[in-house]
């Protein structure tokens, strides 16, 4: 028979060495709770370095583009969503402008995989702006498939121009419409009626044009040298800064939207 003192001793023993073995014990969940946390982290830091360096193509070329023109500051792409074609991610590296000449449903999808209903129609023509780094693909879902002329802005530092006139600048000037204002581009809606001539002006900022609604248009020169062109609605022109030159309608009533490029 053992003592009281010595059954006392004997579960002081026990109890200390519960105690040490439940430490440890805590000690090693807690270790390995900090090692899989710490591989957890590692595990997503690599896939965010992963995401984030991963390249993607450019939006253009690709099924229903063409290019109509490139020079050092613009790309224009004739750019139709076919029905039932899905296109594959990409990353658009440039502020981009443009103008939509039909409608049609089209699905974005987002690299998460969600996408936005975009099935209302609007109104034609619709001239927008969309700044560098959307990553997106689509997918034309139905008719009428959707057509734009979309215009890639580059970067760069360009050329400034001189410009010690007294003529009138192309824009403003009354009866055309401001139709969109962005840092990059400004954008005027310009609608001649025939026989209408516009005096002696200027043009101070490299522009595209855009022809909504075809006609002729003679221009004439500061040297008195005359052209006479037909347009068609979509064709594409490039206006460098520094253009002087009168315009007038001579068949139809072109329309055609201007964008003046900013540096």
């Amino acid at each position: 028979m053992w003592t009281s003192m010595e059954r006392a001793y004997v579960r002081s023993v026990w109890t200390s060495r519960e105690r040490y073995i439940i430490r440890v014990r805590e000690q090693e969940e807690t270790l390995k709770f900090l090692v899989s946390l710490a591989v957890l982290t590692s595990a997503v830091l690599v896939t965010g370095i992963v995401v984030g360096a991963q390249e993607y193509p450019h939006a253009f070329p690709r099924a229903g583009i063409e290019k109509i023109f490139e020079n050092d500051r613009v790309i224009a792409w004739d750019a139709t969503w076919p029905d039932g074609v899905e296109q594959p991610y990409h990353r658009h590296r440039y502020d981009m402008t443009g103008v939509f000449f039909r409608w049609g449903p089209l699905r974005v999808t987002r690299l998460d995989g969600t996408f936005p209903q975009n099935d209302e129609p609007f109104d034609i023509p619709w001239v927008f702006f969309q700044p560098k780094g959307v990553t997106h693909k689509e997918e034309g879902v139905g008719t009428p498939e959707r057509h734009a002329v979309m215009i890639d802005m580059k970067d760069g530092a360009f050329e400034t121009h001189d410009l010690s006139t007294d003529l009138p600048l192309a824009f403003p000037r009354p009866g055309v419409v401001k139709e969109l204002e962005r840092e990059r581009v400004t954008v005027w809606d310009v609608v001649w009626q025939e026989g209408e001539e516009l005096g002696l002006h200027v043009h101070p900022k490299d522009t595209v044009v855009v022809f909504i609604a075809g006609g002729g248009i003679r221009t004439r020169d500061l040297q008195g040298a005359t052209q006479m062109r037909f347009y068609e609605p979509e064709d594409v022109v490039f206006v460098p800064a520094g253009t002087m030159h009168v315009s007038a309608a001579e068949t139809g009533s072109p329309r055609a939207m201007f964008y003046e490029l900013e540096n």
